[in-house]
């Protein structure tokens, strides 16, 4: 009498990797454009942290007037103009945020990665003594 053999025949299994490979196919590219958006969402979030941080030091009053670059963000890490500004302050601001390493933090995103965020103070206008903050991604 002949033993059973109770494995998987190749036809199986091949039938199976070719199942696994075009499912692989179709969740790849949603599961990569879903990093990317995360990864955008994330260089957006810390860029809006940036800038929250040096609007505090900015209507704190703890800045000189003039029309200068007060923070850039980009793909040397975060940089500030420490003539301008209480830099104990913003460092306290940003560390919340991106923890100790805050200089190194780049952005990640394929969108971003060559950008820079700037943060720019402008002095008041007219009557105004409240400056205006301007900031964007170039």
């Amino acid at each position: 009498m002949k033993e059973q053999n109770h494995g998987f025949s190749l036809v199986e299994l091949i039938v199976v990797v070719a199942i696994m490979g075009a499912l692989i196919g179709i969740i790849a590219p949603a599961y990569l454009a879903y990093l990317e958006k995360s990864r955008i969402q994330r260089d957006e979030s810390a860029a809006g942290e940036i800038y929250r941080a040096a609007e505090i030091v900015v209507y704190t009053g703890q800045y000189d007037i003039s029309d200068t670059v007060l923070v850039t963000f980009d793909s040397t890490g975060i940089n500030l103009n420490t003539q301008l500004i209480n830099n104990a302050q913003i460092q306290e601001i940003l560390e919340d945020h991106f923890g100790n390493q805050y200089q190194t933090a780049k952005p990640v995103s394929k969108k971003y990665q060559n950008m820079t965020y700037t943060v720019t103070i402008l002095p008041p206008e007219g009557d105004s003594l409240m400056p205006h903050l301007s900031a964007g991604w170039s």
